[in-house]
């Protein structure tokens, strides 16, 4: 009977583990691909410059703009 319990006891701490391990490594993968995205958005900040009045490069500044608000909103 104390045998049954000390398994039964090892089989939720196993389980209630492997919970855990589920959460963290969604929560690493959800902040590896927030600094990726960050770090895309400030290169990207450093390798455009905009010169002339062509629409096609106001267009990809308001994307990144808008992409580095998002990402600064998302830090929060």
């Amino acid at each position: 009977m104390e045998h049954k319990k000390k398994i039964t006891d090892l089989k939720k701490s196993i389980e209630k583990f492997n919970d855990f391990s589920t959460k963290e490594k969604s929560s690493l993968v959800d902040s590896i691909e927030m600094l990726w995205l960050n770090a895309g958005i400030q290169k990207k900040k450093k390798d455009i410059k905009i010169d002339g009045n062509n629409s096609n490069d106001h267009i990809k500044r308001i994307r990144q703009l808008l992409s580095a608000a998002w990402s600064e909103d998302l830090k929060d």
